[in-house]
């Protein structure tokens, strides 16, 4: 395991990844952390500062300049301003005698030379002669490299009583898998499921299992990129940031000095959530969304189903981290206005690249399952929040119910409720209208389009449903989803059912008519409004949730689209 350990913090990047495990580890040693990595600001060679006592000593001040990998002779003394000697330069010069804490200055003050892997044998005799050379009674140098680094990690975050040799195994047998990207997420969602169920007797086991989690993802995501297989991190991703969000029980009052904790310790596996995302994205998807047909032949597959389910999957993801854009730039605070320009300019070329994604492959006019409405509908809430994509929209549901009209017709690929991958194999059997009538029992897809048609005031198309609807599927039950007095208990770990269902919803009816009964219904149902995610506004975590774990996407999201 401290291999493992070594080899995932030598392949961290300094900024935003080892300096954002560095601190958990110092908290989860028990230090306070007063000063953390910040950006735009100067750091005079402290990238983190930290005060307390390690392995029963007096109190000290720590204070960190970090490297990523191996130190080398360039790291140490290069040209470069970001050198470490320059660093530590900065730390004897300025950082100590006008920067330090006031409460802090009558401690001894311990300046670390952090980095993730080893020290090279050419330049370790040159800083350790530094180190003596600036070495006073109240100030002296610590090593803490990879070895170091590994040690405390593994015993203060993986220590059998805190994550059990199970637990230890699944994470070994996930990065060991990472070429089978399935079974590795099976395995590594045993472990962060492990570490949800735990009963946690104090806030402080929660924060621990907070912590274990931020660090298992970090050290799944390194190997994956090493390995240049990003889809078990993806999604071990999204399913870290929802059992932490319910770990961290932000509904529920906390001391003070608790909250703060847990916020930091959850902010970190948002961090890692975020890295991984923007990998799998831009490496794998968004250069390539402006070829015809480029990602369709890409998926390398064996038959038109697989570029279907994968396609639609792949909208899904794109779309959602669009969202995640749109909600940071909303976010920032206004005296932020670069990074708030960089957040819009970022929520642009998603809404720029979904709409290439679709352009560029045709697959995407006509998905083959019905529950793919849920990625449909995530790119919908995307495009939607710029006023100038209704078009776009209006064209895209369009030309997805005509196709999926003249599917059922002569019956091609039509939409179904199947959902295993055999049975889609299979699908469609051509002349049996008994089976056409079972796969086609259900649909939250086509409410939703009628749905999009009457907030668009589209009214061609809302009446090509209600046309549909009466001509080919009488017996087809239109539902749309709500959440319940369960979702909030279950949503974030899809631990049990919950949710209500609006059936048999009417689209054969005026558009005003069809509206009013479905945001008629979100006004009887108070629960959405009651969930942790949308009370302390992270609403991206619902669509984070949604997709997921396959679940429709909540009406109430589309109420704010609705002309008053």
């Amino acid at each position: 395991m401290r291999l493992i350990l070594k080899q995932y913090l030598a392949s961290l990047r300094e900024r935003d990844e080892l300096d954002a495990i560095l601190p958990d580890l110092l908290s989860q040693l028990g230090l306070n952390v007063f000063s953390r990595p910040g950006k735009g600001t100067r750091q005079n060679g402290v990238d983190v500062g930290a005060v307390g006592s390690l392995d029963d000593g007096p109190e000290k001040v720590y204070l960190f300049s970090i490297k990523a990998g191996d130190l080398t002779r360039r790291d140490w003394d290069g040209d470069s301003v970001q050198s470490l000697r320059p660093s530590l330069n900065e730390i004897l010069d300025v950082y100590i005698p006008n920067r330090l804490p006031a409460e802090h200055r009558d401690k001894d003050v311990v300046i670390c030379v952090c980095f993730g892997g080893d020290i090279q044998e050419q330049v370790g005799e040159s800083i350790r002669s530094f180190c003596v050379q600036h070495q006073t009674s109240n100030i002296t140098f610590e090593e803490w490299g990879g070895d170091k680094l590994a040690q405390l990690i593994q015993s203060s975050f993986l220590r059998e009583d805190l994550l059990p040799q199970q637990a230890q195994s699944r994470l070994r047998k996930s990065l060991a898998l990472l070429d089978e990207p399935g079974t590795s997420y099976k395995h590594f969602a045993g472990l962060i499921k492990s570490l949800a169920e735990t009963s946690f007797k104090r806030n402080k086991d929660r924060l621990k299992a907070l912590r274990q989690m931020s660090i298992c993802l970090w050290i799944l995501f390194s190997w994956a990129r090493d390995a240049e297989n990003l889809e078990a991190a993806y999604l071990a991703s999204e399913l870290t940031l929802l059992h932490g969000w319910k770990i961290a029980g932000l509904t529920k009052k906390r001391k003070m000095e608790d909250s703060q904790a847990f916020e930091v310790a959850f902010s970190s596996i948002f961090a890692a959530y975020q890295q991984i995302n923007n990998s799998f994205l831009t490496t794998n998807l968004i250069p390539h969304v402006g070829k015809l047909h480029g990602l369709s032949n890409a998926v390398h597959a064996s038959c038109s189903l697989d570029v279907n389910l994968k396609l639609f999957d792949l909208l899904g993801r794109l779309a959602k981290n669009g969202v995640w854009a749109y909600f940071v730039s909303r976010i920032l605070p206004e005296k932020d206005v670069e990074e708030k320009q960089q957040f819009d300019a970022l929520f642009q070329n998603y809404i720029s690249s979904v709409m290439d994604l679709i352009n560029n492959n045709p697959v995407l006019l006509l998905p083959v399952k019905d529950d793919q409405a849920i990625d449909i509908f995530i790119a919908v809430l995307l495009l939607s929040l710029d006023v100038n994509c209704s078009d776009f929209i209006k064209s895209w549901l369009a030309e997805m119910l005509n196709r999926a009209n003249f599917a059922y017709e002569v019956r091609g690929h039509y939409p179904c409720i199947l959902t295993t991958y055999s049975e889609l194999l299979s699908h469609p059997k051509s002349g049996d209208d008994e089976y056409r009538k079972n796969v086609t029992s259900g649909s939250i897809l086509y409410p939703m389009i009628a749905l999009y048609a009457a907030l668009l005031d589209d009214e061609k198309t809302y009446n090509d449903v209600a046309n549909f609807k009466k001509t080919h599927l009488e017996h087809c039950n239109f539902q749309l989803w709500y959440p319940d007095e369960g979702s909030e208990e279950h949503i974030y770990t899809n631990a049990g059912s919950h949710g209500a269902v609006l059936s048999h919803v009417c689209v054969e009816r005026s558009k005003e008519e069809f509206l009013e009964e479905v945001f008629g219904e979100c006004e009887q149902s108070p629960f959405f409004k009651e969930l942790s995610a949308i009370k302390f506004n992270w609403y991206p975590l619902i669509i984070v949730a949604c997709r997921h774990y396959r679940l429709p996407l909540p009406i109430h999201l589309f109420e704010g689209f609705r002309k008053k």
